[in-house]
Formats: C-alpha cells, sequence, structure tokens
C-alpha cells in the first residue's frame, strides 16, 4: 500500500473498462443498416460505410457507430427486436439507380399469328399417291 502511494498513479476512467469490452464490430450492409440486437438500423449515407466495418458502442440505451476512430451516428436503441430503424440522411446522397430513373422498354412486341387455311386431310393423299379405301 505503501509503494502505491509512492508511484502516485490515478484511478482509470469511471467507463474505461466498460468501453473496452462494450464494443463490437458490424459490418454495414449495401443498403447502409447494420444489425444490432436483432434491430436494423440505418447510418447516414456520408461518410460511405457501405460494406465497411464500424465500431458499435452501447451505453445507457444509446449506440454510438464509429468508423476509422471518427464517430458517425448515435442512435437510441430500440427495445424490440425485428425492427428496422431509418436514419434521416440514409439515402440523402445516394442516386437513384438507372432502372428507376428511365421507363422500362418492352423487349419485343406481340404479331397477330398467321391464318392458316383449314383443309381436309383427303386432299394430301394424292400427293402421297395414297388410295383411300371407300
Amino acid at each position: 500500500m505503501d509503494q502505491w502511494a509512492e508511484e502516485g498513479l490515478t484511478p482509470l476512467p469511471k467507463d474505461y473498462a466498460w468501453e473496452r469490452f462494450g464494443t463490437e464490430d458490424r459490418r454495414v450492409s449495401w443498403d447502409g443498416f447494420i444489425s444490432y440486437d436483432g434491430v436494423l438500423y440505418g447510418l447516414p449515407s456520408n461518410p460511405p460505410v457501405a460494406g465497411a466495418v464500424v465500431l458499435v458502442r452501447e451505453r445507457q440505451r444509446e449506440l454510438r457507430i464509429f468508423h476509422q476512430g471518427s464517430l458517425i451516428a448515435t442512435l437510441q436503441k430500440q427495445p424490440r427486436s425485428q425492427e428496422i430503424v431509418l436514419h434521416p440522411d440514409q439515402f440523402r446522397d445516394v442516386a437513384p439507380t438507372p432502372s428507376l430513373r428511365h421507363p422500362t422498354k418492352p423487349l419485343g412486341h406481340q404479331v397477330e399469328a398467321p391464318r392458316v387455311p383449314v383443309r381436309d386431310l383427303a386432299e394430301y393423299d394424292p400427293l402421297f399417291a395414297v388410295e383411300v379405301a371407300p
């Protein structure tokens, strides 16, 4: 105890131990969501993090999401799983897909079937030298 006083150590910050073990890695989906505790949380589109791994810290019902050491979002944790929480800036800088900007063009068009004459099959017998008994 005497040596401890001589070292002049200061106590660790209160949240230090919790922060070290309360951080989890999550991969951001291509549409800008992370899954945490059964809930999909949307992230802002800027900075672009789709496909990247982010760190999620939970503390006092609040989620803090970090990417490359920078805080990119602070979200309220949802109490129920299987919910989807959109972020207001989630699709702000995302351009619409080309298929939604242009009307679709048909691959072809319908053509009326040709008229085929209907004949009695007996008309074909002379062509093949077939004699039909009456």
